[in-house]
């Protein structure tokens, strides 16, 4: 495990973002990058997202928290999960709650349910996303350029609704342990350094 810390005078509010290497849809198993996908939906991907939920309206605790994933690298890539505190909260708390939600779901997994939903809301999204021509030139174009093909385009939406809950608890399992993480923290200076 990893940590780096700045300050900056301009930072008004405290964050942290936790970083893990994973492989990429060029270098992934089959269903791997698919199941780091919906793992990033299902954990951080929006105001339907685990982290969201959970630590912003529930506990109340987060201004913002969320996780994501950049699958389409010519190597190995990274998923990350950031928050940043609200209110009396702190970066401290913010960052074991995220870590809670990040540790349970690689000992529990994820229900076919929440599952489903998410599959539903990641393939809608990049239909929708085919509308725009510039969306549509990045999708065939970051794809061709890590050496994917029109095929792959074609038959993505196919192999997000193949992959089950055990693919998505075996990649966060496999791949998100604290021990392997890097963590970065941006801290505003305090009064007296500015």
């Amino acid at each position: 495990r990893r940590t780096v810390t700045l300050t900056d005078a301009r930072g008004g509010v405290p964050g942290f973002s936790t970083h893990w290497v994973v492989p990429s849809y060029r270098t992934a198993k089959p269903g791997e990058a698919e199941a780091l996908d919906l793992l990033s939906e299902i954990l951080g991907g929006g105001t339907r997202s685990r982290l969201y939920r959970e630590l912003v309206v529930k506990q109340g605790i987060a201004a913002s928290a969320g996780a994501g994933y950049q699958g389409n690298m010519l190597d190995d890539t990274e998923f990350s999960v950031y928050g940043a505190p609200r209110g009396t909260a702190t970066l401290g708390e913010v960052e074991k709650a995220v870590g809670a939600e990040v540790a349970r779901i690689a000992r529990e997994g994820v229900s076919s349910e929440e599952l489903e939903r998410a599959k539903d809301r990641f393939v809608r999204a990049t239909i929708f996303a085919r509308d725009r021509q510039q969306a549509m030139a990045n999708i065939y174009g970051s794809t061709l350029a890590i050496g994917g093909t029109i095929a792959d385009v074609e038959q993505w939406p196919e192999r997000i609704r193949g992959v089950t809950t055990e693919q998505v608890k075996a990649v966060a399992e496999r791949y998100l342990r604290p021990a392997r993480s890097t963590t970065g923290y941006l801290l505003p200076k305090p009064a007296a350094e500015n």
